[in-house]
């Protein structure tokens, strides 16, 4: 039940004075606060306090270019704008596609991550036997050890 409650969305209240308000802890909160809930896994709903309208959209997007540099090139984000008049299609391509290319990116870096933690997790030997399949450091290894048994005689 604890780990239904902790990814239930927060719906958070922003008022005409543009400060915002967590429902969930009837505090207010800075930009910087709302995108550390979001870091730690927490999804959010923002609403204008006044019209009732789903603001969610414009303020993640607020907070995704006031936090460090600016993802998108200006040259591109010159063609969303003058784009934006083709009815519609190219923010259903930026969608489609953005969430496509994303959702690809996060696969292959799971799948990365994943394949570097069992490589970490193999021994040195393990590692230079995959590495080498004609068992060269073993052959070494073998090497070594014979010239200790000559030295010892």
């Amino acid at each position: 039940m604890a780990k239904k409650e902790k990814n239930r969305e927060i719906v958070i209240k922003r008022y005409g004075n543009r400060r915002l308000y967590n429902t969930e802890t009837s505090t207010h909160l800075s930009l910087q606060e709302l995108a550390g809930l979001i870091r730690a896994g927490r999804d959010v709903k923002v609403i204008d306090s006044k019209s009732k309208e789903d603001i969610t959209k414009q303020i993640l997007t607020q907070i995704i270019f006031e936090e460090g540099d600016n993802p998108l090139p200006v040259p591109f984000l010159h063609q969303i704008i003058r784009l934006q008049n083709d009815g519609g299609s190219i923010q259903d391509f930026l969608q489609n596609y953005l969430a496509a290319s994303f959702e690809a990116y996060m696969k292959a870096k799971n799948e990365f991550d994943k394949q570097f933690r069992n490589w970490l997790e193999i021994s040195p030997p393990q590692i230079w036997e995959k590495i080498f399949p004609l068992n060269i450091w073993k052959l070494e290894q073998d090497s070594k050890r014979e010239d200790t048994e000559d030295e010892e005689n």
